[in-house]
């Protein structure tokens, strides 16, 4: 199934495409990511939530397995 790619607004205003969306997120701290998701709850940007939420995850399994 082919992803459709399509700009996505962050907290700081940055417009990005999912992969490099998934490239910001990777660099962000977890706390930052928690910023992310509060912006994406707030603007109702579900497509976002949904991304912030799936590195927040694979961030702390990470973080676990350590």
């Amino acid at each position: 199934m082919n992803q459709i790619n399509f700009p996505i607004k962050t907290s700081k205003k940055l417009l990005l495409d999912n992969n490099d969306m998934l490239n910001y997120l990777s660099k962000l701290s977890i706390k930052e990511l928690i910023t992310e998701l509060d912006y994406s709850r707030a603007s109702k940007n579900y497509d976002l939530e949904i991304i912030v939420m799936n590195e927040y995850y694979r961030k702390q399994t990470i973080k676990d397995l350590k």
